[in-house]
C-alpha cells in the first residue's frame, strides 16, 4: 500500500494547471448557478414578442445576423451590472462567464453593440411597453396611483465651450469673410471647370465652400435659438447683457442648468412616471431645459394610450402644481397631490367683515409680509368677486387695470392687473410699498387659476391626502438613485436630444427588468407555473 508523498511546498497546488488536458470539459450551462440573476433576465426577455425588431432585418441576403433579442439581452444585462461602455461589454463577452452564457459564446464587436444601442428607438419602446404590461398582468404593477418627477443628467459636453449671441455673431462675420474670399477666388478663375479636375460636376460648390456653408447654417440656427432664449430670460427680469443665454457648443441640444451635485453644467432633464405598487417606471422622457411641469399631462396621455388605463391619482412636487396643471387635472377628474401652492396665513387679520374699513392698528403687525420685499404680501389684499377688485389693509379699493399676456413657467398665460389709485399720502405706504412716494399705486395681480389653487390647498389640508402624499418620497425618487448610483447613469454617452432619449430609455428598461427579475422567481413559485404560463 502506497503512502502519501509529503508536500514539499507550503502553498496550495493549482486544482487545474494551465497545461493539463481536461477529459470532461464543463459547459457554459454548468458554470451558471440555477439562481443566477442572468437566468431570470434571459427567461423574462425570451417571453417578449420580437417580431417588430425582426421585421427590420432582410433575411434574403448577407450573412445570418445575430438575433436582436441577444443584443438586447446583453445591453440590458450590462446596464444592470453598471457597464455602459460598448468596449467593456465586448471585453466581458470574451472573459466573463455570465456574459458568455447569455450570448451563447458569441464574440460581438463593440461597434455592433454601439450602433444597435443608437438605433431602433421604436422597437425598444415596444419591448419596454411589453415589460410594463407583463408587470401589470402579473399584478405587481398598478396604474391607479402614480408619481411623476424629473432629475438632471449631464450631457456629453464641455461646460466651458459655450456659445452666446455675441460670440455667434462674431463667428458668422468671420465665416462670411471666408465665403466672400472663396467666391473671389472662383471669380478670378478663367475656366470654372479647372477647379473640378477631380471629375466633380461644375454646378456644385467646392468641398471647402460647402463646409463653410454648412457651418454657417448651423451657426444661424444656434443664433436663432440663443435669441429666443435671451427673450425668455428678459421676460423673467434677467439682465441679458451681464448674464446672456449660453448654448453648449459640443451638444447644442443640452442646456446650462444647475447640477444636482452643485455648480452648473450642460444638462438634460430626464423624466419618469412610476407606479406605487412596486415602483415600476411606466413612462419616461427626456426634456430640454427646466420645463418639468409642462410634461405632466402629455406623459399621462401617453400612459393612457399605451396601456389603456386612466390613472386616478398622480403625485408630484411643488413644481407640478401650476395653474394649467391644476385646471387640466380638474377637467380630467384626476386627483393631483402636491404641496400647497402658497401657504395661507392662519388667522389672517386682512380677512375682515367690512373690507372697506382699515385693519385695526393692533392687527397690522400680524399681516402677512413678502419674504423678499418685506412689504405687505398679496395675502394682505382681499379679493371681492362681486366688485371684481381687491381691498388693501387701509380699506381702499385696488381696481382692475387691465389684462396682459406673460411668460411664466415655460408657458404663456393671461394675468389681470389691479392697481390702487388712492395710495398717495397713505399712512401704511411704508409698509405696503418699497417706494411709497412713487406716482403709481400698489399693484396686485390675479390670473384665472386662483380658484383652482384655492381648491388644491383645501384638498392638501386633509390628513388623508397628506398621509398618501408621503409615499411620493420613496416611489418618486428611488428610481433616480438606482439609475445614477447602481447603473452609473450620471452622464449621457450619446450626444443630441434623440441620443439622450434613447440612452435614458435603455436605462429605464434595465431598471424595470431588474425589478421584475427580483419578483420573477417568487411569482413562479407562488403560482406554481412555468414562466411561459405567466406570460400567457
Amino acid at each position: 500500500m502506497s503512502k502519501r508523498q509529503p508536500k514539499n511546498d507550503y502553498w496550495q497546488d493549482a486544482p487545474m494547471p494551465r497545461d493539463q488536458l481536461v477529459l470532461f470539459a464543463d459547459t457554459l450551462e454548468q458554470r451558471i448557478p440555477e439562481d443566477h440573476p442572468v437566468r431570470m433576465l434571459d427567461e423574462i426577455l425570451s417571453q417578449m414578442d420580437w417580431s417588430g425588431w425582426e421585421s427590420e432585418y432582410n433575411g434574403s441576403r448577407g450573412q445570418p445576423p445575430i438575433h436582436p433579442s441577444i443584443l438586447c439581452k446583453v445591453l440590458l444585462f450590462a446596464m444592470i451590472r453598471r457597464i455602459r461602455s460598448s468596449r467593456r461589454i465586448e471585453y466581458n463577452l470574451r472573459h466573463s462567464i455570465d456574459f458568455m452564457w447569455l450570448a451563447s459564446g458569441r464574440n460581438i464587436d463593440h461597434t455592433t453593440l454601439s450602433e444597435f444601442r443608437r438605433q431602433h428607438p421604436e422597437q425598444l419602446k415596444d419591448i419596454y411597453r411589453q415589460m410594463v404590461r407583463l408587470a401589470i398582468h402579473l399584478g405587481v404593477a398598478k396604474l391607479s396611483e402614480l408619481c411623476i418627477d424629473g432629475t438632471r443628467v449631464k450631457a456629453d459636453a464641455n461646460r466651458f465651450k459655450t456659445l452666446t449671441v455675441k460670440r455667434v455673431e462674431r463667428l458668422l462675420a468671420h465665416i462670411e469673410e471666408e465665403i466672400t474670399e472663396a467666391m473671389r477666388t472662383l471669380d478670378r478663375s478663367d475656366d470654372f471647370d479647372d477647379l473640378f479636375e477631380d471629375g466633380q460636376a461644375s454646378d456644385k460648390l467646392p468641398p471647402e465652400l460647402r463646409d463653410l456653408k454648412s457651418r454657417q447654417e448651423k451657426l444661424e440656427a444656434a443664433l436663432a435659438e440663443l435669441q429666443s432664449m435671451d427673450q425668455q430670460r428678459k421676460r423673467k427680469g434677467t439682465d441679458i447683457e451681464k448674464n446672456p443665454a449660453q448654448l453648449p457648443a459640443t451638444d447644442p441640444d443640452s442646456r446650462i442648468l444647475p447640477n444636482k451635485e452643485g455648480g452648473y453644467a450642460p444638462n438634460y432633464t430626464p423624466m419618469t412616471v412610476t407606479e406605487t405598487e412596486n415602483g415600476f417606471i411606466v413612462c419616461t422622457d427626456v426634456l430640454v431645459g427646466n420645463v418639468e411641469h409642462t410634461a405632466m399631462m402629455p406623459m399621462l396621455d401617453a400612459i393612457e394610450e399605451d396601456f389603456g388605463e386612466t390613472p386616478g391619482t398622480v403625485m408630484g412636487d411643488g413644481a407640478y402644481a401650476t395653474g394649467a396643471n391644476l385646471e387640466s387635472a380638474e377637467a380630467r377628474k384626476l386627483e393631483l397631490l402636491s404641496p400647497p401652492v402658497q401657504e395661507e396665513k392662519e388667522d389672517n387679520p386682512a380677512k375682515r367683515e367690512d373690507l372697506t374699513q382699515p385693519v385695526a392698528d393692533e392687527d397690522l403687525d400680524r399681516l402677512p409680509l413678502n419674504s423678499h420685499t418685506k412689504c405687505f404680501d398679496k395675502q394682505a389684499f382681499v379679493y371681492d368677486e362681486e366688485t371684481d377688485c381687491f381691498y388693501c389693509p387701509a380699506g381702499k379699493p385696488v381696481v382692475r387695470e387691465g389684462v396682459e399676456k406673460i411668460w411664466r413657467a415655460g408657458v404663456t398665460t393671461e394675468r389681470t392687473n389691479y392697481r390702487c389709485r388712492e395710495c398717495a399720502d397713505c399712512p401704511l405706504g411704508k409698509r405696503c410699498r418699497k417706494k411709497p412716494k412713487a406716482k403709481q399705486g400698489r399693484r396686485v395681480t390675479r390670473d384665472g387659476y386662483e380658484p383652482h389653487r384655492r381648491r388644491h390647498n383645501e384638498r392638501m389640508k386633509q390628513k388623508d391626502a397628506q398621509e398618501r402624499y408621503k409615499r411620493r418620497f420613496h416611489f418618486g425618487e428611488t428610481q433616480f438613485a438606482v439609475l445614477k448610483a447602481a447603473q452609473g447613469l450620471r452622464r449621457f454617452l450619446l450626444r443630441g436630444h434623440d441620443g439622450a432619449r434613447q440612452e435614458w430609455l435603455w436605462g429605464c428598461t434595465a431598471f424595470n427588468l431588474n425589478k421584475l427579475a427580483r419578483l420573477w422567481g417568487g411569482l413562479c413559485a407562488k403560482l406554481n407555473e412555468p414562466a411561459a404560463a405567466l406570460v400567457d
